[in-house]
């Protein structure tokens, strides 16, 4: 009797050892994803941070050459003079300074007082189109005579950095810089991120040169020329129906973050996606924030 007792006092404990050391394992492997998943998410943060900190300088570099160009004296005076060969001769050689000295490639249109295009950059020809009815970035301009940098709707998504050319503080024109997003993609591609920019389809009916792009999901359109085809790959299978203002997530060996981008009417255009590559990226539970978005606007410029 009491060696039967014993040996179920045997068994019991070495069950409960047993139990012990599953719980204790299972304890240890949870503490070794959370210790992993807190290092995506801080990776992820970092390169956000950096992204948004890039995409200010991108706007910054756009909006400095915009006013340079606006207070140009030979520039506003080949303008006054309807010498239009002269300012697109002129306009055309400081981008190619540009492309030499500092490796950025821009273009550059000229608008007139009426808001109608005077003088494209990359095509001498097409001049007088009406673009106050979907360009409201040079309308809003005009009105306050107050430079704008914004990421706005064209026939492509671009950075767009616009100022008002002013003679004898009457408004007679404004002058646009258009940047896309190539230099960001390969600034951030040096740090080991790729890089995205989704666009909601339903401005495709305005930017008209990306119906051909791939699409994301079923909302979004791939604004990108060139990018990592193996992150997305797994971009393209990751639900987007409930995206927030920012946040992230993971597919197969990627972790993804992502913050929205607005129009002037803080209407959201699209997405600003970083993918990073980890081996843990499938436990990432994906997060997001629906805060409001707040207005940026200074005295003297108007950033969007």
């Amino acid at each position: 009797m009491f060696h039967r007792f014993t040996k179920n006092i045997d068994k019991i404990v070495a069950l409960f050892s047993l139990l012990v050391i599953l719980l204790s394992l299972y304890l240890i492997y949870t503490l070794y994803l959370s210790s992993k998943q807190k290092e995506i998410l801080q990776s992820l943060d970092n390169a956000l941070l950096l992204t948004k900190n890039m995409l200010d300088e991108e706007k910054s570099h756009a909006l400095s050459l915009s006013l340079m160009l606006s207070e140009d004296e030979l520039l506003i005076k080949y303008y006054r003079n309807k010498k239009r060969r002269k300012v697109f001769e002129l306009i055309n050689s400081k981008i190619k300074s540009l492309q030499q000295m500092q490796g950025y490639s821009v273009d550059v249109q000229l608008h007139d007082a009426k808001i109608y295009s005077y003088v494209r950059s990359w095509d001498y020809n097409t001049t007088g189109i009406p673009l106050a009815t979907f360009r409201e970035g040079i309308v809003m301009v005009k009105e306050t005579k107050k430079p704008l940098v914004s990421i706005e709707v064209g026939k492509r998504l671009n950075i767009k950095a616009i100022s008002p050319i002013l003679y004898h503080g009457k408004y007679i024109g404004s002058i646009e810089v258009i940047e896309g997003f190539r230099h960001l993609r390969e600034k951030l591609a040096q740090q080991g991120y790729a890089f995205f920019i989704l666009l909601n389809k339903r401005y495709l009916s305005i930017a008209t040169s990306l119906k051909k792009h791939p699409f994301v999901g079923h909302e979004y359109v791939l604004v990108n020329n060139f990018y990592d085809k193996s992150s997305f790959e797994r971009l393209r299978q990751s639900r987007f129906e409930n995206l927030g203002k920012y946040g992230y997530f993971g597919t197969g060996r990627y972790a993804f973050g992502y913050f929205a981008i607005y129009n002037l009417h803080n209407e959201c255009l699209g997405y600003c996606i970083v993918a990073l590559k980890n081996e843990n990226a499938k436990t990432l539970c994906s997060y997001k924030e629906n805060a409001k978005t707040e207005e940026n606007t200074q005295s003297k410029v108007i950033i969007r």
